[in-house]
């Protein structure tokens, strides 16, 4: 009979989560910004690969001052100056080229090999030619050029004497570059960029030695890469069969070099910051049609960037043009290329109108939006799970990455419906799947609650039927639920107390169900389980029963039982104003008080299962995080999120984002997680426990798709009145 129960099961999931999928496709996914072109970027982490050259199957490398090769998991090495290097994903091929002769200009001499090296390194500083030393007759000779004609090399001689640099034309060697054509033209072949990645690199010196090994190398410094004059860090990377030499940069670097490319570093500044926005806009065409590989753009100057031009774009950081929820470039043809600024741009700079006012000279009807405030936003899937109660699933696409949101909508007006914090397996040191947690109270939805010890004991208030089952930390944000069910958030604070009526005395309570410290005195009630814990050596335990002390429990390791009509009270070791009173407590009345601010009792509070911290307060954004004294790793950056919003019209929304994984979602920080929910009606809410804890299960079905397995200390679940 169980296989069969089992089976039915089985076929009963599979049968939901089919007609799931079926109604999901019946909602075609579209993007007003984002494509995917952009998305591939955005999935690149942001990081825009500019190829230098065409792929080809051997580069070679000139390092000059300061050249370092960077390879994972090798320690940095330093290039010899003036050697010769090559970057290949086989052997290399060191034959000689065919040389025939040529000219040159010899514009110095000298007798150390160090004076020659400075004095070509200066001249490199201002021209692209060939420059090289050649030891001739004892003499380290400066040669610059490398001519077929002899009027060629007169011309330049022509444009070094203009920059100060004197010399005498003379006869040099050359390569000869009279190939094949075809043969050339083969050689020169580009291949295409969609090939697939290579294993990896080798990196070898001039003597053809294999100095490194990697799948990708990284230069930094000054060097050459076919007689091309490089500054910067640059990449080396296997793709197909060949080596891909390329750049590694930024949408806001990559605006500052089209900056400069077009500007000279005096140009206006309100000139250059509206040209920053039209440039950023058009890249971000080139990114949605080529993805986050861009050609077209090797001749920037990489590595040699201009402060003036990194501020301007700074100034702008993010602004793009956008029209009617678009980005400019899909209404506009000229922001769809790399185009020079527009003649007038300037002169309205120099008229004293600002960088908006450029724009709106030039764009009718643009707007300037910051990216990271641009999401396309679509409701993927409804679905009614009950009168007064429905779900639906939101898919997002932000500049920072996809986003999946869940929601349970719950009408609070429904009497049938009842919403209430429950405690896994009924016990405070346990944790149970939520799954199971929604089986165990028939309970038609619910999500993960407040944060735990990895023991399954609550960290934070969690209030059932009126009894504490865990006490408050930190007065952090919780959720209260009256017996009229009225929902409310508040920071609860509490302080515990021991009454023994008989001797009018009073003492300390620290906390509830929880391990204790030498100086503390802790309540443990049938929340706990049926034994305490065992007793260390100097604690005591107080039995109370139907409100009387029945005795006191000093042996260590035991483990006392907590009277299902009572509770026990743990004494640390320290505690000397209870130890001391201990032979007179016997047969004595007590009783515990516990004071809640806000006052619950007052309130009519039934249930409250903390979280924290606040994100919504009146409609308005307001994180309480530091005042509730959260880490690092829950106020800041994005994750899973499970956060609980209540509407001006009396619905309360359970909301999971899912995380942490890139391509499906990354999650939320907790200001995003406060925006969502106020865009879907929120005026007040709350943060709950999430990470790997967030999660949503209806009827049995996991809905949302958490970032890994976690059994949980507590849920908050909605279920048929009783």
């Amino acid at each position: 009979m169980k296989i069969v129960i089992k089976l039915n099961s089985f076929v009963l999931k599979i049968f939901g989560f089919a007609l799931i999928i079926l109604l999901l496709l019946a909602f075609p996914v579209s993007a007003e910004y984002y494509q995917s072109g952009l998305i591939d970027f955005i999935q690149s982490n942001h990081q825009i690969t500019v190829p230098i050259f065409s792929p080809t199957a051997e580069i070679s490398l000139r390092a000059e001052k300061d050249t370092v090769l960077i390879a994972a998991g090798a320690e940095n090495l330093k290039l010899e100056a003036g050697k010769e290097y090559y970057i290949t994903q086989g052997e290399i091929n060191l034959q000689q080229p065919e040389l025939k002769s040529g000219w040159g200009v010899q514009i110095m001499a000298s007798s150390t090999a160090e004076n020659a090296s400075q004095f070509k390194n200066q001249v490199e500083i201002d021209f692209e030619e060939q420059i090289i030393v050649k030891e001739e007759e004892g003499l380290f000779k400066v040669l610059a050029g490398a001519f077929n004609e002899r009027e060629q090399a007169e011309a330049f001689q022509q444009k070094l004497q203009q920059a100060g640099y004197n010399g005498w034309i003379r006869e040099i060697k050359i390569k000869n570059q009279d190939t094949d054509p075809q043969q050339k033209a083969e050689n020169q072949q580009v291949q295409p960029y969609n090939q697939e990645v290579g294993e990896g690199l080798n990196f070898y010196n001039d003597a053809g030695e294999k100095i490194r090994a990697a799948h990708v190398f990284k230069i930094r410094g000054q060097f050459k890469v076919e007689d091309r004059k490089m500054q910067g860090e640059f990449q080396f990377g296997p793709i197909g069969n060949s080596v891909l030499f390329s750049y590694k940069t930024n949408l806001e670097e990559m605006t500052a070099y089209l900056l400069q490319s077009s500007f000279n570093a005096g140009a206006p500044v309100e000139a250059l910051k509206a040209q920053s926005i039209l440039y950023r806009t058009s890249l971000l065409y080139q990114l949605e049609v080529q993805g986050a590989r861009l050609e077209n753009f090797n001749k920037l100057a990489f590595g040699r960037l201009s402060p003036v031009f990194k501020e301007a774009v700074a100034a702008t950081s993010g602004q793009v043009l956008t029209r009617d929820k678009e980005f400019y470039y899909n209404s506009d043809f000229s922001l769809k290329e790399i185009n020079s600024p527009r003649a007038g741009i300037v002169p309205l700079a120099q008229a004293d109108y600002n960088f908006q006012e450029i724009i709106e000279y030039y764009y009718d009807r643009a707007e300037i939006a910051e990216l990271t405030e641009l999401i396309d936003s679509e409701l993927k899937f409804t679905a009614r799970i009950n009168r007064g109660l429905n779900f639906k699933e939101i898919r997002q696409k932000s500049w920072a990455g996809p986003r999946v949101i869940t929601v349970v909508d719950y009408d609070l007006s429904v009497d049938e419906l009842n919403l209430k914090p429950v405690l896994a397996q009924g016990v405070v040191p346990g944790r149970e799947d939520l799954g199971d947690i929604i089986r165990d109270h028939s309970a038609l939805a619910g999500v993960n609650g407040g944060y735990f010890h990895y023991s399954g004991r609550p960290l934070g208030l969690l209030y059932l039927d009126g009894t504490l089952v865990s006490e408050p930390l930190y007065q952090r944000t919780a959720l209260l639920i009256a017996q009229d069910k009225e929902l409310s958030f508040a920071q609860v604070d509490w302080e515990g107390e021991l009454l023994i009526t008989d001797l009018s005395r009073s003492f300390k309570i620290n906390g509830v169900n929880r391990s204790v410290h030498a100086d503390e005195a802790v309540v443990f009630n049938s929340y706990y389980g049926a034994r305490m814990p065992a007793l260390s050596k100097g604690y005591y335990d107080l039995v109370i029963r139907s409100g009387k002390i029945l005795g006191t429990e000093t042996e260590p390791g035991a483990e006392t039982p907590i009277p299902p009509d009572g509770f026990v009270v743990r004494v640390g070791s320290e505690r000397r104003d209870l130890i001391y009173l201990t032979p007179e407590l016997k047969n004595q009345r007590v009783k515990i008080n516990n004071k809640f601010s806000p006052d619950l009792e007052e309130k009519n509070i039934i249930y409250a299962v903390g979280g924290g911290p606040r994100l919504l307060k009146n409609g308005e954004i307001k994180i309480t995080g530091k005042q509730e004294k959260f880490q690092p790793d829950i106020l800041n950056g994005r994750a899973p999120r499970t956060a609980l919003g209540l509407t001006a019209d009396n619905h309360l929304l359970m909301l999971t984002i899912d995380g942490r994984q890139e391509k499906l979602s990354i999650g939320m920080s907790l200001e995003e997680t406060a925006k969502i929910l106020r865009e879907l009606g929120a005026v007040e809410a709350m943060n709950l426990d999430g990470g790997a804890s967030a999660r949503m299960v209806i009827r049995g079905f996991t809905m949302n798709r958490p970032s890994a397995d976690r059994l949980i200390s507590n849920g908050v679940i909605v279920n048929r009145e009783d």
